[in-house]
């Protein structure tokens, strides 16, 4: 049984997933214990790292914080950092830069020496605006289209771009939006949903759980995506509605681990099985992307840009 454990809960999708009631039997795994290394890099944060040691006892597996490992990073051949760490977090007090690869190297005692790399990518620079237009549906309502215009794609391969919307009020709280209608080939499908009713005739009737994703192959055409961000109330989310003074737009340049961590690990959440369907009997859950040579966890790279839109 191939065990994936991941570090982001995923920041901008809220789902209501069905629950399934059964018991699992002690695993038959040979799976040795490992160093879990999990870090996002991204150039407006300094650099951290978590660790963490998958542990085997009984048939069973836990994990704790692993202390007293040896870390090393470089950029490109430069090192960072060579050192026995005490604690399970490390933090340098350096930002990776755009266009750099980083790699990691952790050891501990009798365990495999855990290495990854990544490069963090150029950021896409965009300009966006807003459109008030009127609701097909609900005449006397008012829904916004937002347009975001890529100015900027760097030569980098195997980027994808995300895209994600949120309700900025004063005091700086920020709600994310959880669905956004668009009408629009290029953006990836994996999230959409469809059939529900038209918010305007700029953006349709199909709408995206929490994220647009524009892969790779489809960046140089993406010129100009247009969508309408709505927010579905769910329990315990207060809603500020009489102080929500903007939107906030952001772009996330995603590397190609990042990318594909993401969309494993959307696919595993959004993955459901009904208690009283047959099928259940041979669930098995989808596993997360993991780029951490003899261990678990990721170290991905993203480049992260954003901006506010006042609201009329």
């Amino acid at each position: 049984m191939k065990i994936s454990l991941v570090f982001i809960s995923f920041f901008f999708i809220l789902i209501n997933s069905c629950s399934v009631d059964y018991d699992f039997d002690e695993t038959t795994s040979n799976e040795p214990e490992l160093i879990i290394v999990n870090s996002l890099l991204q150039p407006s944060e300094p650099i951290s790292v978590k660790l963490h040691k998958l542990e085997r006892t009984g048939g069973k597996y836990t994990y704790k914080g692993l202390r007293g490992a040896k870390v090393i990073v470089k950029e490109d051949q430069a090192i960072l950092c060579d050192a026995v760490c005490n604690d399970s977090v490390v933090t340098l007090d350096y930002h990776p830069k755009a266009d750099a690869t980083y790699s990691i190297e952790v050891s501990y005692d009798n365990l495999k020496t855990a290495r990854a790399s990544t490069h963090v990518p150029p950021p896409i620079t965009f300009a966006c605006g807003l459109e008030a237009v009127c609701d097909d549906v609900y005449k006397y309502d008012t829904s916004y289209v937002i347009t975001v215009k890529p100015l900027k794609i760097p030569p980098a391969p195997q980027i994808a771009l995300w895209i994600t919307a949120y309700r900025f009020f004063e005091g700086g709280q920020e709600i994310q939006y959880n669905e956004l209608y668009a009408n629009n080939a290029l953006i990836d499908k994996r999230n959409s949903v469809a059939g529900m009713a038209a918010k305007n005739n700029v953006t349709g009737s199909i709408y995206y759980n929490g994220f647009l994703r524009v892969k790779n192959k489809n960046l140089p055409l993406a010129d100009e995506i247009k969508f309408t961000p709505h927010f579905v109330y769910v329990k315990n989310i207060t809603d500020p509605e009489a102080n929500q003074t903007s939107i906030k737009i952001t772009l996330i340049t995603a590397g190609p681990e990042y990318d594909q961590f993401q969309k494993t690990l959307y696919d595993q959440k959004t993955m459901i099985v009904y208690e009283d369907d047959i099928s259940s009997v041979f669930y098995q859950p989808k596993t997360v992307y993991s780029n951490i040579e003899n261990g678990l966890g990721l170290f991905a790279a993203i480049n992260e840009a954003s901006q506010l839109i006042d609201l009329p």
